[in-house]
């Protein structure tokens, strides 16, 4: 998703963080990894996820609560490209909380289902 996106935000995409979880990994070091991610962070930090109650959702949340206090994480779960562009689109401008209640406002206009969409 990194990629697609620097085809439309180029160098802004640079900003953007990515770890990852193999079959093979230890939840438990994704979880370390977020929390040494955020620590390095100059500023407020919004995690996206795939799937609900998957290892990164409870590493993230597992994180932020180790986090609290001294560093502002978000989280959604769900990405998909069209969140994920209009964050990029409003990174340089906005705060996180005016990105989250986008994101809050628009999620539900971010998936189609194809065949109600075009009527067939």
């Amino acid at each position: 998703m990194k990629e697609s996106a620097r085809m439309f935000f180029g160098e802004t995409c640079d900003q953007i963080g990515t770890l990852e979880l193999y079959p093979a990994d230890s939840p438990d070091k994704l979880m370390l990894d977020i929390v040494d991610y955020v620590r390095q962070a100059e500023e407020d930090v919004l995690i996206f996820v795939d799937i609900i109650a998957g290892s990164p959702y409870n590493m993230t949340a597992l994180a932020i609560e180790e986090l609290k206090g001294n560093h502002h994480v978000e989280c959604f779960t769900g990405v998909n490209m069209p969140i994920l562009m209009e964050t990029l689109g409003m990174m340089k401008s906005e705060s996180l909380a005016y990105i989250i209640n986008h994101i809050e406002a628009i999620a539900p206009d971010t998936i189609t289902n194809l065949r109600k969409g075009l009527d067939i």
